[in-house]
């Protein structure tokens, strides 16, 4: 490798990693300022495994020195493709339930510009847990109406509105600094699932974080 060769690739990998450091720092800044970017909202088959809802995007740098992003993006379509995809998928959903390759609907995250949705297909593995493969990714814009053509409105105000200042997201203990200690602990049949449960409202839990917040009648016993 020449002098200058040398030289290039130095300073390739000097950029890749002011580049990530400035990544790094956006990030920093918006945690320590308590906002939120992006909700991912769990799914609400406990039973079920989901593979490749989504991919971080990572920066690399190859041995030429060129700096590579890897992103798995999703595809944006508009407002009336999603309705007539998700119906698509339902009605397909409800005449091959169980069979192996059904596919179903997921509302998967969301911020204040877009509602991300995954079709996913039913793979069997042989194991106790259902798994379902992510198969297309469609991320729509954001709008009211947008939230209720697609059934996610509520879904969206647990993440930012909440139930008595209680939102979906939150740990344990910001739960209990503002609801107070709860009448009853549950622990669920799922390892990691369990409700706390209060006066007039629930809050069922999943890997430690809130995944929705329910009146009390609601709840299970």
């Amino acid at each position: 490798m020449t002098r200058f060769a040398s030289s290039a690739l130095v300073m390739a990998l000097k950029m890749a990693i002011a580049v990530i450091v400035v990544l790094c720092a956006g990030c920093a800044s918006s945690q320590s300022s308590g906002r939120v970017d992006r909700y991912v909202v769990p799914s609400v088959f406990a039973q079920a495994a989901l593979e490749d809802f989504d991919v971080v995007s990572f920066v690399d740098v190859d041995l030429h020195g060129r700096v590579q992003v890897d992103v798995v993006s999703f595809v944006d379509v508009d407002l009336h493709t999603a309705v007539q995809t998700r119906e698509a998928v339902e009605s397909e959903f409800k005449a091959a339930y169980g069979r192996a390759g059904h596919p179903r609907w997921f509302f998967h995250a969301f911020d204040g510009k877009n509602l991300d949705f995954v079709v996913a297909r039913f793979e069997p593995n042989g194991g106790t847990r259902e798994r379902y493969v992510a198969e297309r990714r469609l991320r729509v814009r954001r709008s009211r109406e947008a939230e209720r053509a697609l059934g996610v409105s509520d879904v969206v105000r647990e993440y930012e509105v909440g139930t008595r200042g209680v939102k979906a997201g939150m740990s344990r203990r910001q739960v209990t600094s503002v609801a107070g200690r709860p009448q009853a602990w549950l622990p669920r049949h799922t390892k990691g699932t369990f409700d706390l449960l209060y006066p007039t409202f629930c809050v069922r839990f999943k890997d430690d974080k809130v995944a929705h917040v329910w009146r009390r009648d609601q709840c299970s016993f």
